[in-house]
């Protein structure tokens, strides 16, 4: 295991807050924070590259749309989820009905829908274009932390502060499946490409199996909670963030952690990989970091 890797750039973002939440692009090259306010980032150069206003209070939540010209936020204090233009930083839309914060957010594959989750332990589904809601999936004890589609578009995965993960069908609102075990929160969730296997994170990372609704596989390494988790684009690999100021790289067939990267000097709370084989991470302190690939 390499217990570290050279920094091709580190960067101190102005976000003004006291608890950042960050969410990279899928192709790693821009930065969206939340906290108390929501801005977009050169995600390579630091660069503030537009502020979206309307929150009412810290913005808790936060994803971007298939394509990159949208990204949706969910505010701690207004309970409501907004969908920002990124070309013009306009809010496109308001999705109001939660009780109280938002913890997640996201739009699915073919942009039809946006799903959130709730400190009030519900997840709602949205039509995108019309801001109505149109189903409350109901069974999770407390609240829900993240909830993401399926690539297919026929399933949400949830997991949040009950400890548990959730498998629900999209038509008819039914929790298809209970996975429990996670020693903390689950903090994150990320389905792979064959739409049966998906990872969690807590204060572990596991690889699990949709269809059996089983735990295969415990990636155990970090020392604090993980924020993020994320396969590689050809799925052999894991990249982590985690709460103990460290970003590891994973084996994702052995489970065996191949590298360490440190140098935060705050929570790590997102890790994405970049352009050219880089890895973008970004702390709780709005300290980013590119780094360089393995040789």
């Amino acid at each position: 295991m390499a217990s570290g890797a050279e920094s091709a750039g580190a960067f101190q973002l102005d976000v003004a807050t006291d608890e950042l939440y960050a969410a990279f692009s899928p192709d790693g090259t821009r930065l969206l924070t939340g906290g108390r306010r929501v801005q977009i980032w050169d995600g390579e150069t630091g660069r503030c590259l537009a502020l979206l206003q309307g929150h009412r209070g810290p913005v808790t939540a936060l994803c971007w749309a298939p394509g990159g010209e949208q990204t949706a936020s969910g505010g701690f204090d207004d309970h409501a989820v907004r969908l920002w233009d990124v070309g013009s930083g306009a809010c496109l839309r308001t999705f109001d009905g939660h009780a109280r914060y938002i913890r997640s957010v996201a739009v699915s594959p073919s942009g039809r829908y946006v799903v959130s989750g709730s400190g009030d332990a519900t997840i709602r589904l949205w039509e995108r274009m019309s801001g109505e809601c149109i189903r409350v999936f109901e069974g999770h004890t407390d609240g829900v932390y993240h909830a993401v589609f399926d690539p297919g578009e026929r399933r949400i995965l949830s997991g949040g502060r009950d400890g548990t993960v959730r498998l629900w069908d999209l038509a008819s609102g039914r929790c298809a499946s209970l996975l429990q075990g996670a020693p903390y929160h689950v903090q994150y969730l990320a389905w792979a490409s064959d739409q049966r296997h998906f990872l969690s994170c807590s204060r572990d990372i596991r690889v699990c199996d949709a269809a059996e609704a089983r735990c295969l596989r415990v990636l155990s390494g970090h020392t604090d909670t993980i924020r993020s988790v994320q396969w590689s684009a050809d799925e052999t690999r894991i990249l982590s963030a985690s709460h103990d100021r460290t970003v590891r790289v994973w084996d994702s067939a052995t489970g065996r952690c191949l590298q360490v990267l440190e140098g935060h000097a705050a929570a790590v709370v997102a890790a994405a990989w970049g352009r050219h084989g880089k890895i973008l991470s970004c702390d709780a302190g709005g300290g980013l970091r590119v780094w360089r690939p393995a040789e």
